[in-house]
């Protein structure tokens, strides 16, 4: 399966995590990750866009990523992606046509720094939506 990341990919033993995962919550069975990288620069939170102008960014992005058309992927949070995590994942949905499986690798420790987490969160939004 297609999957994108930003600050770091997942270790192997992080990626047979997200493949059980994946496959315990999909009616597809997952073999592999296919990582990569988004390296084009990513809006900041204090940009000036307004969130459909950074929707259309994110799509543009994945087009010229080669995101395909009805293939579900799947998303790595990067620390502190949380606050435009959910523009981004309806950009995957406008571009591929569904949301991203999205791993969520990171926590924040009691003294404020990122951390991995020891059970990695897999969500699939698809799921919770009326078909």
């Amino acid at each position: 399966m297609l999957t994108y990341y930003i600050d770091e990919p997942l270790s192997a033993i992080e990626q047979k995590m997200v493949i059980e995962q994946i496959n315990k919550i999909s009616l597809n069975t997952v073999e592999q990750l296919m990582l990569k990288q988004i390296t084009d620069q990513i809006p900041t939170n204090d940009c000036e866009l307004s969130h459909a102008e950074i929707i259309k960014v994110f799509e543009d992005m994945l087009i010229k990523l080669g995101t395909p058309a009805g293939t579900q992927c799947t998303f790595i949070l990067p620390k502190g992606g949380l606050s435009w995590g959910m523009l981004l994942q309806i950009a995957f949905k406008n571009v591929s046509k569904f949301y991203p499986f999205v791993v969520q690798p990171w926590e924040m420790s009691i003294d404020k720094k990122y951390k991995r987490r020891e059970r990695i969160l897999v969500t699939d939004i698809n799921s919770a939506m009326p078909a």
